[in-house]
Parts: structure tokens; sequence; C-alpha cells
């Protein structure tokens, strides 16, 4: 029972080391994908406040395009016959104000009155006329007549849009109210850079149409990845226009080597904590195979010994041996060779006792004395051939040195559970009395 009860504790500290490598390893995952979670959480909520700001930004710089365009078709709307040094002063007035406005233009019609400034690029935005508005429409619907064109890049590299807002007036010299249109060239890149000035510079950026159709054609500034990998999303309403915003946060990699160094540790406590339990595991394995066994022959001591019979004798008293070997002339061998002849004189008999009977059966309880615990069947009850066995098993395998070749003899003793004795110590002295017969009678 004891042995089983200790065998049973090597099991739970080699199940103990599995299970503590495994959930160690769990819990390392656990606690990084957590922190992952809780930063990505807390990037994403940190760019969403950023956003907020440079949507506020890009909101107020649009507005003051808004404004510039209003202002221009209010002007025409109450005078559209001027100087055009007038409309000159007017626009320059408005490109100081608003510098994200580049240039501005005035149709009447279908036909350019006037534009500014004046540049040798512009021939293609000034060959392309605005469309034609209703003939008549009331001033407060004037800001959802906004034309928008595509965004696309100027002479200079830079991404612009064209914001087109009809003149209506009721000046007596022109019939109906409609007269012409104002156009104005907004630079996305100016309003861009004017917002990356600020906490921006921390973030790529990215702009989208949120009501595109074409979905290739969606990103028409910034780099496209950043869709599918922005920590924060919001909407911008552009003139009569809803925009999306995409940001993501630079230099991630300090965080994603965190994680790795994380792990890294978190898989080394794991590792190291393993290695103490099996450390343990060892030290307690070789302590106990130090208390069971006998240091010299590695055979049972006595205390295991008594352990192994009180196994045996458990299993419903069914019969067993207890055999007693003492070796004969043991004591010349050491004076005359030495003991570390005797030593391995010794070893050699422990390791032919193993092949004789199980390895758990066989013991040393002194300095020459042995014992067998040999199961018996039912026919072999009274008349067991094994010291016979021994003696000759011992005999047929002699001890082989340097100086020559030494033969075993050895006087051997039985007694028999539970007819001759109910403990271990009972059936020794038994088995004792009968090895001296033995020797006795063989000296």
């Amino acid at each position: 029972m004891l042995d089983r009860f200790k065998g049973l504790q090597l099991n739970f500290l080699h199940g103990l080391l599995v299970v503590v490598f495994l959930v160690g390893i769990a819990c390392v995952e656990w606690v990084i994908n957590l922190t992952s979670s809780q930063y990505q959480q807390l990037k994403s909520n940190r760019a969403t406040t950023e956003l907020v700001g440079i949507r506020s930004q890009m909101e107020q710089l649009f507005g003051e395009a808004s404004r510039a365009a209003f202002a221009f078709s209010s002007y025409f709307s109450v005078q559209p016959v001027t100087e055009p040094v007038n409309t000159r002063l007017l626009a320059v007035s408005i490109l100081k104000e608003s510098p994200v406005v580049k240039r501005v233009s005035v149709w009447r019609n279908q036909d350019l009155l006037f534009a500014y400034p004046i540049t040798p690029a512009m021939t293609l935005w000034t060959s392309q006329a605005p469309k034609q508005y209703d003939l008549t429409s009331p001033v407060a619907q004037l800001f959802e007549n906004y034309q928008v064109s595509s965004p696309r890049l100027l002479e200079n590299g830079a991404l612009a849009l064209d914001v087109t807002l009809p003149i209506y007036t009721r000046h007596f010299t022109f019939s109906g109210f409609y007269w012409g249109s104002v156009r104005l060239l907004v630079d996305i890149s100016e309003i861009m850079r004017r917002v990356r000035e600020g906490s921006a510079a921390d973030y790529e950026l990215a702009l989208s149409r949120a009501s595109v159709e074409k979905l290739g054609e969606e990103v028409f500034l910034g780099n496209p990845d950043i869709l599918n990998t922005a920590d924060a999303t919001t909407e911008l309403d552009v003139f009569n226009e809803t925009w999306q915003i995409h940001a993501r946060a630079k230099h991630t990699n300090t965080k994603v080597s965190g994680m790795g160094w994380l792990r890294f540790f978190g898989y080394a406590g794991v590792i190291v904590l393993a290695a103490v339990i099996a450390l343990l595991s060892r030290s307690y394995r070789a302590l106990h195979q130090q208390a069971q066994t006998d240091v010299l022959t590695g055979l049972l001591n006595r205390r295991a010994l008594t352990q192994r019979f009180k196994s045996l004798a458990s299993r419903n008293d069914k019969p067993l041996e207890v055999i007693y070997i003492d070796l004969n002339k043991f004591k010349p061998i050491n004076d005359q060779y030495g003991h570390a002849v005797g030593d391995r004189f010794l070893m050699h008999v422990a390791s032919i006792l193993n092949t004789y009977v199980n390895a758990k059966e066989a013991g040393r309880i002194g300095g020459d004395e042995f014992v067998v615990l040999r199961p018996l069947k039912t026919s072999e009850l009274g008349n067991s051939d094994s010291v016979k066995d021994i003696v000759e098993h011992l005999r047929e395998h002699p001890f082989v040195f340097e100086k020559g070749e030494l033969t075993i003899h050895a006087s051997v003793g039985r007694a028999e559970f539970p007819a001759e004795g109910r403990s271990l110590e009972e059936l020794l002295h038994v088995a004792d009395e009968r090895m001296y017969e033995d020797k006795n009678k063989n000296a």
C-alpha cells in the first residue's frame, strides 16, 4: 500500500509538471492577449479622440472655403454687373483669408467671365464649364446646390477638388433668377498639411468617400491599406458629400516587441517553474530510491523488503516463501583480495538473484545475507525446489575478476507464509534457523 501511495505521489508530480506547464503557457498567452486587447482599446480610444480634433480642423478649413464661395456668390447676386478690378480685389481677399482656396472663377451660364490667379496650367480647369442650374431657386437652398468634383491632382502634384456654387440674382437687367456660378479650387493637400502640423503628426491618414459605388476608387488620399488596419474612423461632411477619415498610429512596432518580451519572460518563468518541479520530482525519486534500496547492490533494503512482503501477503493470503541466503567463505575473499573485490562480488551475487526473481522481490539485509520473496503455487507447498535451484544458480555463475574466478557457495533456508509465520520477522527467524542447519550440514 505504501509503495502504491508513493507511486501515486510520483505520478502526481509528473502530472503536476504537465499541468503547470500547460496552464503556465495558457496564462502567459491570456495575459498577452489581455494586454494586447487593452492596448488596442487604449490606442483606438486615443485615435478616436485625436480624430475628433482632426475632423474639427478639417471642418473649419472646408468651412472657410464654403464661406468664400458663398461670399463670392452673394457679391455677384447683388452686383452681377461689376468692374473686373473689384472682382479681382475680392478674389485676392478671399485667397488671403482662406489659404486652402487656390483659384477662383466666375461663370455667366457656360461662359467664363473671370479667373484668378491666371496660370499656364489652368486651361483644362477653365475649359470645363459647370453644369446649368435651375433658373429659379430659393436662396435658402443655396448651400444644397454645391457641385463637388472628384479629387484630382494639380500641376504641382497637390490633390484638390472643384467646388461650384450657383449665383441667383433679382437684378432688373436680368430675366429670371439664375445668373451664373462661382467655382473655387480647394487644395485638399494643403488642408491635410495643416492638420498634420498638430497632433495628427503621429498618425497616418486616409480619406475616402462614404457613398462611392466603386470600392476600388473609394480612397483618394493616403494608403488604401489604412482602411483595413485603421485605429479609428469617423465621418466628415464636406459641402453636400460625406467623406470618411481613417487614422492609423505610426510606430506600433515598439508595442509589438513589447509583447514579444512579455511572451519571452512569461515562457521563461513557466520553464523555470517546470524545471523546479522536475528537479523536485527527480530529487524525490532519488531519495525514494535511496530509502528503498541497498546502496551497494541496488536490491531492496530491510524496510522496503518488509513493505513488499506486506503487499504480497495482503493478496488474499496467497502462499509465498521467504528464502534466506548466506554466502559461505565471503570473509576470506575480503581479507585476501580487499573490500573493493568483495563489493564487486556482492554486486555480482545481486545481479544473479535479479535474474532468478523479480528485482522487487530480492533484498540484502546484512553484509553477505540476502532474502528472496517468491510466490508459491499450491503444488509447491512443503516441497519447493527453490533452495536447490538458488544454490545451483549461484554456483553456475562464478565471479570472474582480474585475478581469477571465484565460485559462489551459499547456505540457504526457507519458510512458508502463512503456514510458518504471519510476519516477515517470524518467517526470517524460521528461514535463518534452516539456513544454519544447511550451513552446518555443508561444513
